[in-house]
Formats: structure tokens, C-alpha cells, sequence
């Protein structure tokens, strides 16, 4: 299977909530307003037609890949029309992508050594972090790797 796994996507572990007491200001909002706000448009994503629209990081960041529509498909543009003012409008907070990034790399390796040898490295951009590459999550290595490399997941209770 092909998959882009984000930050949150398909690794269950990585879907991830702000740290409580987070108030660091980007754009004018804090971290937990970002967050909130994300939350509230991957909710009504989801309920408008994308259900496998991901939660966001804890910077209010989304996967790279996000849900399992296309972008440009009717339904897409429907659901993010019904969801236009939920959306957020400031940037992830680059300081807690690169962060996620750092941990994936990490991640990475660690299921690499836990044999999934081809498991690939993440990659970042302004919008988000992801895994790209022909992983099965079902698989009895994915199962077996992600439970030894599971403390190495961005997420709550792991810092």
C-alpha cells in the first residue's frame, strides 16, 4: 500500500493534542487557540465529507497528506467550503513542526531497526510533517516496530 502518513494521520499515536499550559503566541494566537481552532475545522471536515480528514499537531498543524480526498475533487472543495470559517489562517508553529520533524527522524530509525527496514525518513514543510512511502500499518512488523518505537511517537505523553 502507498500511504503519506502526516504527523497524526494513519500511526494512531502520532494524532496529537496540545500540551496543556501551552501559551506560546504565533499570529497572534496561542498555541491552544490554534489548536482549538484546527480541531474544530478537522471536525467539520469530517463531517461534510472528508471522514478521514486527521486531527492536527500540537501546534495546530495537519499532515502533509490531509484525508483521503483529493484536493482538487468536488467533495474536497465542498466540505472546505462548508468549513471556510473554521479554517485556520496562522501558520503552524514552525518551532513544534521541526520538533515533531527531530522525533520522527528518530521514529524512523527506530522502526528501521525493529524490522521495517525500508521505513522512510519524514519530511517537512511550511505546512506540516509526514512519512511518505508503501507502508502497511495493519502488517504484524508495522504492529510489532511501532509498539517498540511507540515512546519516540509525537503525542500526549510524549513530550
Amino acid at each position: 500500500m502507498n500511504a503519506r502518513i502526516g504527523v497524526l494521520a494513519v500511526i494512531p499515536l502520532l494524532v496529537t493534542a496540545c500540551a496543556a499550559g501551552s501559551h506560546n503566541k504565533v499570529g497572534g494566537q496561542t498555541t491552544q487557540q490554534r489548536h482549538d481552532q484546527a480541531v474544530a475545522f478537522a471536525k467539520c471536515m469530517r463531517s461534510h465529507g472528508d471522514p478521514s480528514f486527521p486531527d492536527p499537531g500540537p501546534g495546530g498543524a495537519f499532515p502533509n497528506e490531509n484525508g483521503s480526498l483529493d484536493r482538487s475533487s468536488s467533495a474536497f472543495k465542498t466540505a472546505q467550503a462548508a468549513c471556510k470559517k473554521l479554517e485556520p489562517n496562522s501558520p503552524p508553529d514552525q518551532t513544534l513542526l521541526q520538533k515533531d520533524y527531530q522525533r520522527l527522524l528518530k521514529f524512523s530509525a527506530c522502526m528501521r531497526s525493529h524490522g521495517m527496514p525500508d521505513f522512510p525518513n519524514p519530511t517537512l514543510d511550511k505546512g506540516g510533517v509526514g512519512i511518505t512511502g508503501k507502508i502497511d500499518p495493519n502488517s504484524p512488523q508495522y504492529k510489532t516496530a511501532q509498539a517498540a518505537c511507540r515512546t519516540l511517537e509525537p503525542g500526549p505523553g510524549n513530550p
